[in-house]
Order: structure tokens, then C-alpha cells, then sequence
């Protein structure tokens, strides 16, 4: 039943979906909980750009779109802090804009030879063993920046003004987070997707505040899901052959629907 596992692109799969759960279900909470979830969405817009950009430059796309989307977080974050531009509208302008500048580029760039429907829902089993140890490699930096700053972030997510009042530096916290969302984003997209990586730093928290108020609970219940829903769909995406960020989505989203439920029938 499970053969297919003595497959290296199998194995391979499941160390990248590994990792990209657990750097998504750390990120969730400081960005759900702090009204930031959309920057992901944003960004997984801000990549599609990037990426052409680095087909069209390169033979590694990621070197190209990891600078490039890492200043698209950064500008976002920086018309966000100065109140000019809403924060919600700063990530729909930058986004519209890298994404118009992306299918542009699509048009006109010459010897372009990568499908764009595999940048829109990723392809995890094609992956190369770069991807997989650029997905280990922003694991292991948010684990350490949210172990070394958790406290900080703590107080940033549910009070920003009282963590300024307290001395945090709020704004090098804020970029810092910003661009390791970024990174995430961009391994993200080449193996999830562009239309779904963000659901997968929505959903962890969306899911554990059904079953706990702890900021701890959730961050470690986010942990638990995410990894079984990743897991989970790869072994369920291979054998049907359909996309495994789809499959994630809707095991996701019928995880949700199950809580909701179950919530709804304990409080009658």
C-alpha cells in the first residue's frame, strides 16, 4: 500500500511538506491573530512576478524572486507603518502591481518555458533537491527567530502599542517577520502554489482557535494540523494524481467544517 514511499521524490516531498508546515503553522498565529494573514496572499502574488523574473534571468528562479518578493514584504510593511496607505490596501497595491508586472513579462519574455498553471497550484513531486534545502534551511530561521523573540511577538500580536511602551522594537521585529514570511512565501509557491500558499499559514490558527484560547495551545495545536493535513494530502494527491496544495486545501477547509460543527452541537 505504501510502495510508493521507497521513491526519492517521494521522500522528498514529504521532508519539503514537512518543512513548509511547520515554518507556516509558527508564522500563523503572529500574522492571523495580529490581522496580518492577507500579506501572505499578497506575496504568494508578489512571487508569481518574481519567479518569471528569475526564469527569465536564471537557471534558479528562487535566487531571483527571493530578493525581489523580500522587498515587495519590506515596501509593504513600509507604507503600512507610515499610516499614508492602509495596511490592507498596501498589500492589494503591491500585489495588483507585481502581478500585472509578472503576466506582462510572461508575454513578452522571451524563451519562457514553464507552465504557468504550475506556478498557480505548485507541483511538490517535481521539486528539486535546491527547494528542499531552502525549505529546511526558513524553517530552522523561524523556529530560531520566534524562540529567541517569542515574547516580544507575543506582545506584539495582541497589543502594539503597549509593546512600543515596553520598549520592543516594534518596526525591526515587524520587518524582520515580514521577510521570513517572504522566503517562506517564495519556496511556498513553487511547490503549493500561488492561488493556495497562503491557506496554509490561514488555516493553522483559524483551525486551533476552535479548540483553544491559548496563544501556546494554538500555536502547538497549528503545529499538530498542519502536519497531518500536509502529510496527509501527499499521500492522498499521489495515487488520485491531483494537485497536493488542492488536496491540503480541502482537507484543511473539512477539518474546519468538522470543528464548526462539533462546536455547534456541544453548545446546544
Amino acid at each position: 500500500m505504501f510502495d510508493f514511499l521507497q521513491y526519492d521524490f517521494i521522500q522528498q516531498a514529504i521532508i519539503i511538506g514537512t518543512a513548509l508546515a511547520l515554518s507556516a503553522s509558527l508564522l500563523s498565529p503572529f500574522l492571523v491573530l495580529n490581522q496580518q494573514a492577507m500579506i501572505a496572499d499578497g506575496l504568494a502574488h508578489v512571487s508569481f512576478a518574481g519567479i518569471i523574473l528569475g526564469v527569465l534571468l536564471s537557471n534558479q528562479p528562487l535566487y531571483a524572486a527571493l530578493p525581489f518578493v523580500m522587498s515587495a514584504s519590506l515596501l509593504i510593511k513600509y507604507l503600512s507603518s507610515k499610516k499614508t496607505v492602509n495596511g490592507d490596501a498596501a498589500i492589494g497595491l503591491v500585489s495588483a502591481v507585481s502581478f500585472a508586472i509578472g503576466l506582462i513579462l510572461v508575454k513578452k519574455g522571451q524563451g519562457f518555458n514553464i507552465s504557468i498553471e504550475s506556478l498557480l497550484v505548485g507541483n511538490i513531486f517535481t521539486a528539486t533537491q535546491v527547494e528542499m534545502i531552502l525549505s529546511i534551511t526558513i524553517t530552522i530561521l523561524i523556529a530560531i527567530f520566534i524562540t529567541i523573540f517569542y515574547r516580544p511577538l507575543l506582545l506584539m500580536t495582541y497589543d502594539e502599542s503597549y509593546a512600543k511602551f515596553s520598549k520592543v522594537k516594534t518596526n525591526l521585529l515587524g520587518y524582520a517577520l515580514a521577510a521570513l514570511t517572504a522566503f517562506f512565501i517564495v519556496i511556498g509557491v513553487r511547490t503549493i502554489g500561488t492561488l493556495l500558499i497562503s491557506a496554509l499559514v490561514i488555516f493553522p490558527s483559524v483551525i486551533s482557535s476552535q479548540m483553544t484560547k491559548s496563544f501556546k495551545n494554538t500555536l502547538f495545536f497549528g503545529i499538530i494540523s498542519s502536519f497531518v493535513v500536509v502529510i496527509a494530502g501527499i499521500f492522498i494527491a499521489h495515487p488520485l494524481e491531483i494537485p497536493v496544495g488542492s488536496t491540503i486545501v480541502i482537507i484543511y477547509a473539512a477539518f474546519l467544517l468538522v470543528l464548526l460543527v462539533m462546536k455547534n452541537i456541544l453548545r446546544r
